[in-house]
């Protein structure tokens, strides 16, 4: 850990991570493509509308005002504890180290293989039928997984001021393609016509579960929390990062309304009932229908998409790796930084290392078993992250930010975020105890991370090894940009 002289007592951290190199648009992609725009709809759109039917661009709604109070949460532990640890500082400064702690394995669990197991999903079930079907030509899907997975280490180590100007790029195409298919889909609609029905309040009754259209809209939102690790290598990281954490959701959350209505219109509003069901990805067979052979344009957007997000999430997870190292909860070798590239290079490999175990398990138990019971485990543990967090919030202001204490955003704002976090999980997972395929293994990967994690932090006590937690404790005053 690299400590200022003579500065330690401020709890003052000298980051070895290039400074001001990301500025605000870079820090709002990093969290617009972890949530990845078009690769959530290929994920999620589906289940959703087997759940909301009609009104899924209300389940998208909803999702996005209950994550977008998480984001305004978080925020005001960003704005006064900027760190490459992003989550995981800002939990252990405001809360208590231990709890820092679970957030450092969350990300350690979710960020780092989302390469592989979003190019293995995309792969096998989108790009490997779809372009034997088009042209005749056969793909294997490991090909793509390892040509894709090779393209975002090599933006890895070439540093973060180019990887998020790849960000900004593909992340920007993405959302282009598929906003101008949802255009596409309301001027030329399917069966049905033209409809508003979609953003009718009106038809909630005619969801199925409307309520659990929204809980699994949380995962489509998934990636937000991704802006926080890049705190010390942003321009004006107090201001910069908030603003891409709440903005990050506000700007998605419009997107899923919008292509989320345009989609229903362009497959027929009179079929929605038949979505969950659909033999292809309905929205691809609205694409096909709609810009004939350019709809391919959607499979770039797809794999443009899952690119992006593999890049954003390295950026996220190596960092968070990089603080844990530093502070020495994780070997100090993984808190090493190139110093040339301003690259955390050791954790860059082990996230390397990652990929190759995840690839093991997708040859193993299949893309898209792994990767739907990866999905709903990171989503539990996240509403705990959450949770973790706003109580953080609320013990900082009410003492050491006691001047700055605001009781809308400080203790009401947390509190019905943390109360929203607390039913999604219920509703969603044991009330009642029926889960199965994926959801079932999901929660039950979840309980085995959080067992391993208590007994991680039982055995740093017992044998005194917690130095740690008092240099975790350690956070950034000034970083760049000030």
């Amino acid at each position: 850990m690299a400590v200022e002289a003579g500065q330690s007592s401020k709890g003052t951290v000298a980051s070895e991570l290039r400074e001001n190199a990301v500025g605000l648009p870079g820090i709002l992609m990093q969290g617009i493509a972890t949530i990845g725009p078009s690769f959530a709809i290929l994920a999620s759109f589906v289940f959703i509308v087997g759940f909301a039917g009609i009104v899924t661009p209300w389940a998208f709604l909803f999702g996005g005002i209950l994550l977008g109070l998480q984001a305004l949460s978080a925020a005001q532990l960003a704005k006064v504890f900027p760190s490459a640890g992003g989550w995981y500082t800002w939990i252990a400064r405001a809360f208590h180290p231990r709890a820092g702690f679970f957030a450092g394995v969350l990300f350690s669990v979710w960020l780092p293989p989302v390469a592989t197991l979003t190019m293995s999903f995309l792969a096998k079930t989108v790009l490997e039928p779809s372009i034997k079907a088009e042209w005749g030509v056969d793909i294997p899907w490991w090909i793509w997984v390892v040509a894709g997975v090779a393209l975002v280490i090599f933006f890895a180590y070439k540093g973060i001021a180019i990887s998020e100007k790849a960000l900004i790029i593909t992340g920007g195409i993405e959302i282009v393609i598929m906003v101008a298919l949802a255009f596409t889909g309301l001027a030329s609609p399917g069966p049905g016509g033209f409809s508003w029905a979609p953003l009718n309040p009106g038809h909630f009754g005619l969801a199925g579960n409307l309520f659990l259209g929204v809980v699994f809209s949380i995962f489509a939102f998934s990636g937000w929390e991704s802006t926080g690790p890049l705190a010390e290598e942003s321009r004006n990281p107090k201001r910069n990062v908030p603003i891409g954490l709440v903005g990050s959701v506000a700007v998605l959350t419009v997107y899923f309304v919008f292509v989320t209505w345009g989609y229903l219109v362009g497959i027929g509003t009179s079929k929605v009932g038949s979505i969950p069901t659909a033999a292809a990805f309905p929205v691809a067979t609205m694409a096909q229908r709609v810009w004939g052979g350019a709809w391919v344009l959607l499979l770039f957007a797809l794999l443009n998409s899952a690119i992006a997000l593999s890049i954003a999430c390295f950026n996220g997870g190596t960092r968070t790796w990089y603080a844990m190292g530093r502070s020495g909860v994780l070997p100090k070798m993984v808190g090493k930084v190139n110093a040339k590239r301003k690259t955390p290079d050791n954790a860059i490999a082990l996230q390397i290392g990652v990929q190759v175990i995840a690839f093991v398990c997708v040859l193993i138990w299949g893309a898209t078993d792994v990767f739907f019971s990866w999905a709903n485990a990171i989503t539990i543990g996240l509403v705990l992250m959450y949770l973790l967090c706003n109580i953080g919030v609320v013990r900082y202001y009410l003492t050491e930010g006691r001047a700055q204490f605001n009781l809308l955003l400080h203790l009401v704002v947390p509190v019905v975020a943390s109360a929203a976090g607390i039913l999604v999980v219920w509703k969603s997972y044991f009330s009642p105890f029926t889960s199965t395929g994926p959801v079932f293994w999901g929660l039950m990967t979840f309980i085995v991370v959080l067992v391993l994690t208590v007994v991680i932090l039982i055995y740093l006590k017992v044998t005194g090894k917690e130095d740690w937690m008092r240099r975790a404790q350690l956070v950034f005053e000034q970083t760049g940009g000030h």
